[in-house]
């Protein structure tokens, strides 16, 4: 991160009036990068600064819908990439404004004071997400073993018919979801258990998927990175065969101080 107050950044705005400026983030206003943004004719990315903030913006056509699948994970990753060289509000994908007046008026003047504290909040500090994936044959076999109702529909419906399997399937399946459902809740608080000692700032995200443990997100020091990756490694050795667990990360402060479109 560079000082970089060259007066035509501090004036510029777009020519084009069929224009916005997509925002990505808020940052020190001393922060400088060369990175092209989003969009099917990337811009450069600059900053529009307010004071000691500044956020991070690129002209996009207004005529032109950005494609979410493609531009989302862009523009995630983008964000993402910011957070080992400077502190980052990250702003989520889809906020635009009109021109640097709106940027500064609407956004960072009326947040200036909380976008700064929060700005020295994040300061070597990052983001990393915890996912655990179930093992699906080895948590089954472990259902089957503990509820001798689950075992006995189990043994049922390999021996019956299929056609005369309807209810039994049925009964099984709201059984088996249950006790996953159990085990994701205990397996959940062990593995924040073991998370807490690295941070005091930990958030569990809904479950996406049937087979999914948990998915924390804590934030931390960019230093103590390995410190997380060994906590989780000696984790899934207790869980081996039965969980997967990995990391993802660094990552913006997503789940803790990111700005939504509606607040600007």
């Amino acid at each position: 991160m560079t000082a970089d107050n060259t007066p035509s950044e501090h004036t510029w705005t777009q020519s084009d009036p069929n224009t916005a400026l997509l925002i990505y983030g808020v940052v020190p206003a001393d922060a400088h990068l060369e990175v092209q943004g989003i969009g099917r004719h990337p811009a450069p990315i600059r900053p529009v600064r307010h004071g000691s903030i500044a956020a991070l913006v690129s002209e996009v056509p207004v005529e032109q819908p950005l494609d979410r699948d493609e531009d989302l994970q862009a523009f995630s990753s983008l964000v993402d990439d910011l957070v080992a060289a400077m502190p980052v509000i990250p702003v989520r994908f889809g906020a635009a404004l009109v021109d640097d007046e709106a940027v500064e008026t609407c956004l960072l003047q009326p947040n200036a004071h909380r976008f700064r504290a929060a700005l020295d909040e994040l300061s070597g500090q990052a983001e990393y997400l915890v996912r655990g994936q179930y093992v699906e044959d080895t948590v089954l076999r472990e259902i089957l073993d503990e509820n001798p109702q689950a075992a006995a529909l189990h043994d049922a419906i390999r021996t019956t018919p299929p056609d005369a399997t309807g209810d039994a399937r049925i009964a099984l399946g709201e059984i088996v979801n249950a006790a996953m459902e159990d085990k994701r809740h205990a397996d959940s608080e062990t593995l924040i258990r073991a998370l807490a000692p690295l941070t005091g700032q930990m958030s569990l995200r809904p479950s996406t998927q049937e087979n999914e443990v948990a998915d924390i997100a804590v934030l931390m020091p960019l230093t103590q990175e390995e410190a997380l990756v060994r906590t989780v490694d000696k984790v899934a050795e207790l869980w081996s065969d039965r969980v997967h667990l990995r990391v993802v990360g660094p990552l913006a402060a997503w789940d803790f101080l990111a700005v939504e479109p509606d607040e600007s």
